[in-house]
């Protein structure tokens, strides 16, 4: 007899769980067809490779770094070259700052090299156009860009080939929108030879 009780009483424990899940069940989705605003949209990828492809970002832009000298020696200065193609419909910013966002303007970042940089990076110039990503004239650069630096050569360094590198920064757009902040290397060289400047 105790035990008959006790199935019963596990019966209808259950019944009763299971009836309250069903209610929860379907008043979770009648909630959602009433209040769509309130479901999040999904995002589905057939595979991890193609999550992963669409993580990397869209580079419309070609550099390329070069001094305009073949040969240097102590003394002298030669100008460094960094040339830039974008892609048709897409624009980089000018050098100049244009925005409180710090990563709008394009900046070149060199690293610690032997060479004494003189005066301020210089560049092909900007023409202003209606950016309609940042709502406003910018000075914009596309299709082909070129930066210049000029470079003088310590007197007394030994001859040698010696590395010049760095790191172009920018962001670019085709006015609908916008990479996220981007970093392009470069690297060429410069020989030194030795005697008194040509």
């Amino acid at each position: 007899m105790f035990d008959s009780r006790l199935r019963k009483t596990s019966r209808s424990r259950a019944t009763g769980w299971f009836r309250s899940v069903a209610l929860s069940f379907i008043f979770g989705l009648g909630a959602l067809s009433v209040f769509p605003g309130f479901v999040s949209p999904g995002y589905g990828f057939d595979s991890y490779q193609k999550f992963e492809n669409s993580k990397k970002q869209h580079q419309p832009l070609q550099l390329e770094a070069m001094p305009d000298k073949e040969k240097v020696r102590p003394g002298e200065i030669f100008w460094l070259h960094l040339v830039t193609n974008l892609e048709e419909g897409w624009h980089m910013y000018s050098l100049e700052k244009q925005s409180e966002d710090e990563t709008v303007a394009t900046r070149i970042v060199l690293e610690p090299l032997v060479f004494s940089p003189r005066g301020q990076w210089q560049e092909t110039p900007p023409k202003l156009v209606r950016d309609e990503v940042m709502e406003k004239i910018m000075k914009t650069h596309s299709s082909h860009v070129e930066f210049t630096h000029l470079f003088s050569v310590p007197r007394g360094l030994k001859p040698g080939v010696y590395p010049l590198s760095g790191t172009l920064r920018f962001r670019s757009c085709d006015n609908r929108i916008c990479t996220l902040p981007q970093a392009v290397k470069f690297q060429t060289r410069v020989i030194v030879e030795a005697g008194e400047p040509g």
